[in-house]
């Protein structure tokens, strides 16, 4: 009697090693970006400005960035001037265009103000959306 259940207990010993990995084969491997998902496109749309702008004056920056395929971008705003604003990520769910904005103040009164802004994508790729340019008078 000791020897069958010593059998026995071999027996599912040899057993529930093999159920065990067949199920760890049914679970889901982790979810990987597919290979050559990237930022496809970057624009920054025209920047409307006044003639005689009250200073300093606040401006809203629009932008679109595309991609080909599900990915997280993250992306940042340049400019000439040294100003910086923090890089975010933005999630893809599907190849698609989204919308980005930012806002940025600058100016001083009587001040002509030159600058252009970029927007551009550090990761899946680094890509650039041409600089747009950003031009007005202040007034006094």
């Amino acid at each position: 009697m000791l020897r069958y259940v010593s059998a026995m207990s071999v027996a599912v010993l040899l057993v529930a090693p093999a159920a065990k990995a067949q199920s760890s084969q049914a679970q889901p491997a982790p979810r990987r970006p597919a290979a050559g998902v990237e930022v496809t496109g970057v624009i920054v749309r025209p920047i409307k400005t006044r003639v005689g702008e009250p200073c300093p004056a606040t401006f809203t920056i629009a932008g679109e960035i595309s991609t080909n395929g599900p990915t997280t971008v993250r992306y940042t705003w340049i400019s000439p001037d040294g100003h910086t604003w923090p890089t975010r990520d933005l999630v893809f769910k599907t190849g698609t265009t989204q919308g980005v904005n930012e806002t940025w103040t600058l100016g001083a009164a009587g001040k002509t103000v030159k600058q252009w802004i970029q927007l551009q994508t550090l990761a899946p790729n680094n890509k650039a959306s041409t600089q747009v340019a950003l031009a007005f008078t202040c007034a006094k």
